[in-house]
């Protein structure tokens, strides 16, 4: 009868403890510890869609109804407009929250990366970081780094670092919890290339924050992709810069030549081990393409310049006093992310940089606007990617990140990458996990698994099988503790075949059994190295 009477009373506690529902026009926020609220709507949506697009690369969503909350913040004492986006759906909420990232030098996009959650009944939130100045400037130019003095906005670095996460999430589940009357049973990250570097940053420095991170392409060691991405254009600066119908060569060329490594002639290379591939680019000196974007039917004859400059794109950048800075294009990689070049008057080719780096080196660099990196030396690149290193390497770089918190806490990190992406080479993603399982002192697999798929570009893009329902593996690896061995992953190739793969988490690797179709991902075992 006690425990009768003590189990009825604690349901009692619970049922009148519980907090109060408020409805979508009156919810309100209490004081949040460091955040000053300067402003705050309120809306109820009805039937609304929108086309995604990349870096998203998902359905388009139709007829969503959901409160929709605007918050305008501020840190005391500090340089900052911050505005978070929070969309709670009215009908189909999973119980669920999930936050969303950013990409390149934006911490989120509002008004686009909550839709597709919401469309799957999650309470969903986005923040700017305060990157767009109050909606007056496109994050991606950096200029957001400096103030009218010149001198670096330090409240927005530490933003985009990391603080906006936690900002935007402790917002969202308060919201969520105050309109649906309970809170959240779990809470998830998603995001992909910055996304998934705040992904790391979020398990790091705020390991109890959420259940499940879902990271994609991370940009981890994020001042060192710095002069990886700029790596390519210099060199086109001072030397040939080839349409990129000679760089597409050389991409088809690296194919054909480590495709088959695995096994199979597929047209996806498997490995992840950039220095397996044996390609030449000198091999190619003399071959003549047709290139329609010249404007003529005069084919373009690859040089020696071209060759030499494929050569450094492979190999990556260096600084002598900075070894092992990074690693060169994956093979298998389109040269379009980072060695991208325009045709001008079918004659002139010039070289176009990664928008993002450009306001990196004008703002974060230089901090001069007017700064104009096509006058670049070899010189000034040294510097710029010695100032980025030592100016920014402690607050964006992932050399201290430590998980052994988040793993505690009983987090699951589930991380992606293209074998095959042209902004960020999967192989630092793979250094960061075997950091992690030489150090943290247990198993790694029990709370974070990488996963690598053949011919998959930056955040979806490319032309290999994708992942299929990467969120709801992490869910089921969360709720359910059916941690992914395999992610399948599909696509359908230009003839109309489908093509599907399971891919395997690292260190294993996908290798062909020497029989059956090979755009069928029976046809393929995983096999771990030294097994």
């Amino acid at each position: 009868m006690l425990v009768y009477l003590t189990n009825f009373f604690i349901a009692w506690l619970a049922y009148f403890w519980q907090p109060k529902k408020q409805p979508c026009g009156s919810l309100t926020l209490p004081h949040i510890p460091g955040v000053d609220i300067i402003s705050m709507t309120r809306q109820e949506v009805h039937n609304y869609s929108v086309a995604t697009s990349p870096p998203y690369n998902l359905a388009d969503v139709h007829n969503l109804d959901f409160c929709n909350v605007s918050v305008t913040l501020t840190h005391p004492g500090e340089d900052d407009t911050v505005s978070v986006s929070v969309w709670l759906p009215l009908n189909n909420w999973n119980g669920r929250f999930q936050a969303t990232g950013g990409g390149g030098l934006a911490a989120g996009i509002i008004g686009l990366a909550p839709a597709h959650p919401v469309s799957q009944g999650y309470a969903t939130a986005a923040t700017d970081g305060g990157l767009t100045l109050n909606g007056t400037s496109n994050p991606q130019t950096g200029a957001w780094i400096l103030r009218p003095d010149g001198s670096i906005n330090t409240a927005l670095l530490l933003n985009f670092a990391h603080r906006s996460i936690y900002d935007m999430t402790i917002i969202g589940k308060t919201l969520t919890e105050r309109f649906y009357g309970s809170p959240p049973r779990y809470s998830y990250w998603s995001g992909c290339s910055t996304g998934g570097r705040q992904g790391y940053f979020a398990a790091a420095k705020y390991p109890n924050l959420f259940d499940g991170v879902l990271a994609g392409a991370p940009a981890l060691n994020f001042p060192r992709l710095i002069g990886y991405m700029f790596w390519p254009p210099v060199h086109m600066f001072h030397s040939a810069a080839p349409p990129q119908c000679v760089f597409d060569t050389f991409w088809k060329a690296i194919i054909d030549e480590c495709d088959p490594l695995d096994g199979a002639t597929d047209g996806l290379i498997s490995d992840y081990n950039p220095q397996s591939c044996p390609f030449k680019p000198e091999t190619l000196v003399g071959h003549t393409v047709t290139c329609p974007e010249m404007g003529s039917d005069s084919p373009v004859t690859i040089t020696a310049q071209h060759a030499t400059l494929v050569k450094q794109i492979l190999q990556g950048p260096d600084l002598q006093d900075h070894p092992d800075l990074w690693t060169g294009l994956p093979p298998g990689a389109s040269f379009r992310g980072t060695a991208n070049t325009q045709v001008i008057n079918g004659s002139i080719v010039r070289p176009v940089p990664f928008f993002p780096i450009i306001g990196w080196i004008k703002n974060f660099v230089y901090r001069d606007p007017d700064y104009n990196v096509f006058d670049m030396t070899f010189d000034d690149f040294n510097t710029a990617y010695r100032l980025t290193l030592d100016g920014y390497n402690g607050i964006l770089g992932s050399d201290d990140l430590n998980l052994s918190e988040f793993r505690r806490a009983g987090g699951k990190l589930l991380t992606w990458h293209g074998l095959a992406d042209e902004l960020i080479p999967a192989s630092w993603t793979n250094a960061f996990w075997e950091g992690i399982d030489k150090t943290d002192g247990a198993d790694v697999d029990e709370f974070y698994r990488v996963f690598l798929a053949p011919g998959l570009g930056h955040c979806s893009a490319g032309h290999g099988p994708k992942p299929v329902d990467l969120l709801g593996a992490l869910v089921r690896w969360v709720e359910e503790g059916i941690a992914p061995d395999r992610l399948s992953a599909a696509a359908v190739k230009a003839d109309g075949k489908e093509v599907t793969r399971e891919l395997c988490r690292y260190p294993a690797t996908l290798v062909y059994d020497g029989h059956g179709d090979v755009n069928d991902a029976g046809s393929f075992s995983l096999v771990f190295v030294g097994a």
